[in-house]
């Protein structure tokens, strides 16, 4: 993709549908974004013992997330074989100290070394299987517990990439006894629409009493109070964190999670409520959104209930929040684009004029404004013009 042709998607007030549509804009981003900035992976409660692995997507990518049998160090592996590219696992998650391929059987340890293969003389005497071990993303770093792979060598460190954000992965990884863990399972979905709305819809506070009204209307009734979003709105705001990452500062959490803020880190991780979010593109126009809702690794049992009744009260299977999302900002908003093209201007304007600086010069506005919107996309624009 040209520059110039990625460049003309969004102006810094509207994105043009085509952003959303587009297979080869699409291509463009797994490129361009997936596949040269950091991308978060898993959390270490997920791999808490040698040899626990789980599979998972980097951009279009299987991966192996695999915490090492013999050195406890935690690696992302591509999960292909180096023979024919088959698949060498299919489980989401688990426990091994080697993975074979059925196709013809090559078997690498857990560290992704190649360590046999059925009638191995064929390939003569000089077979270095030292050279033929799964690709593994070069670079893989944690940050409290949060673990994010690169394919990108001379990706920023971490930290400094996550330089604004750090403070509140901190309070996530400090919001539970002993810590946070995943091993309460996880709640997925998928939806017919680009992977990018997912991420406008995750911090996105304008559209709560709207889309989400019969929900807080009940919440209310049960409260014994109606919830005056107006007043609300008041003493809370949204800053850009820069990076295209963004947060929505809560004055209160409508008793639906544990956090006073929903944190946004680009490109494909949300936190909010009780829960980590991560979103996976599959296409222009199919995403993949899986959910793990977080328990405290030293709480008690009935502590640990109760996080987990507020995560499905709103975002569970039975409860009304996904459910509103699934069918108005994805469905509603893949018919509206249908044969749009270039002729569909999205604007996202709002509260551009009453944007502040924060003490780190990021902007701040009230909660209602599209700071977040034009922060994903500034850097989304920066990545996708980047030269090379």
């Amino acid at each position: 993709m040209e520059a110039a042709r990625a460049d003309g998607l969004f102006d810094g007030e509207a994105v043009n549908g085509r952003m959303y549509t587009d297979e080869a804009v699409f291509e463009e981003e797994m490129e361009r974004i997936f596949n040269r900035t950091w991308v978060y992976v898993a959390h270490e409660s997920e791999l808490e013992s040698p040899g626990d692995y789980k599979t998972t997507r980097l951009g279009l990518q299987s991966v192996i997330v695999a915490r090492g049998a013999d050195d406890g160090v935690i690696r992302v592996m591509l999960n292909r074989c180096r023979h024919r590219a088959a698949s060498v696992c299919q489980t989401p998650c688990g426990s091994a100290n080697f993975f074979r391929c059925a196709y013809h059987g090559w078997t690498y340890n857990n560290k992704g070394e190649l360590i046999g293969m059925p009638f191995q003389d064929g390939y003569g005497p000089d077979l270095d299987k030292r050279e033929l071990g799964l690709a593994q993303a070069p670079r893989v770093a944690a940050y409290r517990g949060f673990v994010f792979a690169s394919m990108n060598e001379a990706a920023p460190p971490l930290e400094e990439h996550l330089r604004h954000v750090l403070p509140y992965l901190d309070q996530t990884a400090d919001s539970a006894p002993g810590g946070i863990a995943l091993r309460a399972g996880a709640q997925r979905y998928a939806y017919p629409n680009n992977w990018k709305l997912q991420l406008e819809n995750t911090i996105d506070p304008y559209h709560a009493s709207i889309t989400h009204q019969s929900f807080f209307d009940m919440l209310g009734k049960k409260m014994g109070k109606r919830i005056n979003f107006k007043k609300q709105y008041e003493v809370e705001r949204v800053n850009d964190l820069g990076g295209g990452s963004s947060i929505y500062h809560m004055d209160a959490d409508f008793g639906i999670g544990e956090l006073p803020f929903i944190l946004l880190v680009f490109p494909n991780l949300g936190i909010l409520g009780s829960q980590i979010r991560v979103i996976e593109p599959v296409s222009a126009g199919a995403t993949k959104v899986t959910l793990y809702p977080m328990l405290g690794k030293a709480s008690s049992d009935a502590d640990n209930a109760a996080r987990l009744r507020k995560h499905e009260i709103f975002y569970g299977p039975a409860g009304q929040g996904t459910a509103d999302d699934l069918e108005v900002a994805f469905d509603r908003v893949a018919e509206g684009l249908a044969g749009a093209g270039d002729g569909a201007r999205l604007t996202m304007r709002r509260g551009l004029h009453r944007e502040q600086p924060d003490a780190n010069g990021l902007a701040c506005s009230h909660p209602s404004d599209e700071v977040p919107f034009r922060s994903l996309y500034r850097e989304w624009r920066r990545l996708m013009t980047a030269g090379g």
